[in-house]
């Protein structure tokens, strides 16, 4: 009786899968050393990504990529030297501060959630009601208090991170000055065979994608400084961390600019209801003038995503990865739509 030996391919596609998940295994056993290494590149191929554009302009001007992108970084270092230095103690104060009186709001909340539950009990609404929402107001407040705790220790380590801040900018001075080179070293990890797809990929990805997600930086730039100056105005405490969660959350869709408006109205509603009027007036004017006239010119046509996509995107994204994977999910999302789309193609 003679054995058939499995064929050679069956046998390369089985040791593939193999490697494959050895590489898988050790990778998350040490996957807190690999993100130390890798988060760093990853960032920094991020900064020269959406840097390059500026930098191919300026080459073509100054006809010198080193001196083009050297530029760059040293406007970029000035501003990064003035925002530090005029908002980073500013954000810490306000952080600090926030942390403190948290409890003093949560009594402020319960005062008035004790008025809204007399209001509730003139409706003769089921007593269900006001028990359901006082319990999602200690449920809140619990999970604040947990996520509030841990600011302080994160500003302490904002002077550990400098080395890490100093490497990404390295990283990402010479992966913009180098970044053609760069790029097409990326295909030598791709079989041959499979470099002209990969790199179609890759060209529609930077096409529908690049000047969306450099547009949602402008935008929620843009959003984050006129929410400070607006609430600054008005005298809406907190007015630095308020514009900066505004101007993270305006990047996701259909929900962003409510649910960046929020703490700001909750917290000038705890001074009085008309400032918190004033609060959603101001609001409510940032996210016309943004959706009707800086939005239309900056990211120009949109991802093409279906929004019951957009929706399913962002209940999974915000479910494994909280704010950031409602930031993320969409481009994410409207990335793997391309891949799958050329992977489903025959071969070129």
């Amino acid at each position: 009786m003679t054995i058939k030996m499995p064929e050679s391919s069956a046998l390369k596609t089985a040791l593939q899968i193999a490697g494959l998940i050895l590489v898988a295994a050790a990778a998350l056993w040490l996957r807190r050393q690999l993100a130390a290494i890798l988060v760093p590149v990853f960032i920094a191929g991020a900064i020269a990504y959406i840097l390059n554009p500026i930098a191919n302009r300026l080459e073509q001007r100054f006809r010198n990529r080193t001196l083009a992108v050297a530029l760059i970084f040293l406007l970029f270092f000035a501003l990064a030297v003035a925002v530090l230095a005029g908002f980073l103690p500013l954000f810490a104060d306000e952080v600090n501060s926030l942390v403190r009186r948290v409890p003093q709001y949560i009594g402020q909340g319960q005062d008035l959630l004790t008025k809204l539950n007399g209001a509730l009990a003139r409706l003769n609404l089921p007593p269900s009601v006001p028990g359901a929402l006082e319990k999602g107001l200690k449920a809140a407040e619990d999970r604040l208090l947990a996520r509030l705790a841990n600011i302080p220790q994160v500003t302490v380590n904002l002077a550990k991170g400098l080395f890490t801040f100093s490497l990404v900018l390295v990283l990402s001075f010479y992966f913009l000055r180098d970044f053609d080179l760069v790029s097409q070293s990326l295909y030598w990890v791709i079989p041959r065979r499979s470099r002209p797809r990969a790199r179609k990929i890759l060209q529609e990805v930077d096409s529908s994608l690049g000047k969306y997600i450099r547009g949602q930086l402008l935008l929620g730039l843009v959003v984050a400084i006129s929410t400070y100056i607006s609430l600054l105005i008005l005298g809406v405490e907190f007015s630095l961390i308020w514009g900066i969660f505004a101007g993270l959350t305006n990047t996701i869709p259909y929900f962003g600019s409510f649910l960046g408006a929020a703490p700001a109205v909750l917290m000038a509603l705890l001074t009085s209801p008309s400032l918190a009027l004033k609060t959603t007036i101001v609001f409510l004017i940032i996210q016309q003038v943004e959706s009707n006239f800086i939005s239309p010119y900056v990211l120009g046509k949109t991802l093409g995503l279906h929004p019951l996509v957009v929706f399913l995107a962002l209940l999974v994204g915000g479910q494994f990865m909280g704010l950031w994977g409602l930031v993320l999910a969409v481009p994410l999302v409207a990335a793997g739509r391309i891949v799958i789309r050329n992977l489903a193609l025959p071969p070129l």
